[in-house]
C-alpha cells in the first residue's frame, strides 16, 4: 500500500467533490484515500446556516491526521488549501498540495474582485449568505455550463465566520514539500496569486491551462490528477 492521501474540501463543498473523480483515480494507483466533511458540510445541498470558525475546520483536519499511523499527503482545495496552511503552523504531513488555494495574503482581494465583477453578489454578502453567491454565479467555480448545472445544487451553506478567518494573511513557513496547482481560468483566484503562494512557500507551481477553480471536477480533471501524482512520486 502506498501513502495515505487526505483530501480537504473547500467552501460550500463536501467530501463528495473528491469522491467523483480524484479518489477513484488515486485508489487505482494504490493510495489509501480519506475524504471527510468539514463540520456542518455533511448534507449536500443544505441551506441551513452554520457557524464554525476556520480554526474549527483546522482542528477537524488535525483530528483526522492524528488517527493515522503515518504522516499523510494532504491535498487542500480553495478554503481547504488555507486550512492546510493553518494546519502546518503546528501540524505536519509528508507532502502537501495546495489546489486553487486561498493565498497566504488572504481572501480579501479575491472577494473584492468578485463584488466588482458580479455586483449581484453584494446583497448575498450583506446577508452573510456565501452559498447564495455561488448558486447565483456558479461560473466562479466551474468552467462549463453542464458542470454548473450538475454540481451547483450539491453545494451547501458555508459559515461566514470561517470566511472571515480567511481574510487575515499568514506569514509562517514550513519545511513540508508543497505543490501549488491552479487553473488558468479560475474564477476566484488569479494565476498571480498562485505564483505568490508558491513563492511564499518556495514551492513548485503548476498552472493547468483552461482549468477552473474546481480542478478536481473539470472534464479534464486527469490533467491535474496526473500532474499531482507525478509530483508525489518524484519528491
Amino acid at each position: 500500500m502506498k501513502d495515505t492521501i487526505v483530501f480537504v474540501h473547500g467552501m460550500c463543498h463536501g467530501s463528495w467533490c473528491w469522491e467523483e473523480q480524484f479518489i477513484p483515480y488515486f485508489e487505482q494507483l494504490g493510495y489509501h484515500c480519506i475524504a471527510f466533511n468539514l463540520p456542518g458540510h455533511e448534507m449536500q445541498g443544505s441551506t441551513k446556516r452554520i457557524s464554525y470558525s476556520l480554526n474549527d475546520y483546522v482542528q477537524a483536519l488535525h483530528q483526522v491526521v492524528s488517527n493515522l499511523e503515518a504522516p499523510p499527503i494532504i491535498i487542500g482545495h480553495s478554503m481547504g488549501g488555507m486550512i492546510v496552511q493553518q494546519f502546518l503552523k503546528t501540524g505536519s504531513c509528508k507532502k502537501a498540495v495546495l489546489m486553487s488555494s486561498v493565498p497566504p495574503a488572504g481572501v480579501l482581494m479575491a472577494s473584492l474582485r468578485v463584488l466588482t465583477k458580479f455586483p449581484g453578489a453584494i446583497p448575498h454578502l450583506f446577508q452573510m449568505n456565501l452559498l447564495g453567491v455561488f448558486r447565483k454565479y456558479p461560473q466562479l467555480m466551474f468552467n462549463d455550463p453542464a458542470l454548473c448545472a450538475k454540481y451547483a445544487p450539491r453545494m451547501c451553506a458555508e459559515s461566514f465566520l470561517a470566511y472571515l478567518g480567511l481574510i487575515p494573511p499568514v506569514s509562517h513557513q514550513t519545511s513540508v514539500p508543497i505543490l501549488v496547482v491552479g487553473g488558468s481560468e479560475d474564477g476566484l483566484i488569479t494565476v498571480r496569486e498562485f505564483a505568490s503562494t508558491a513563492k511564499h512557500y518556495q514551492a513548485q507551481l503548476e498552472i493547468i491551462e483552461g482549468g477552473s477553480h474546481d480542478l478536481m471536477l473539470d472534464a479534464e480533471f486527469m490533467k491535474t490528477a496526473d500532474l499531482i501524482h507525478q509530483w508525489i512520486i518524484k519528491q
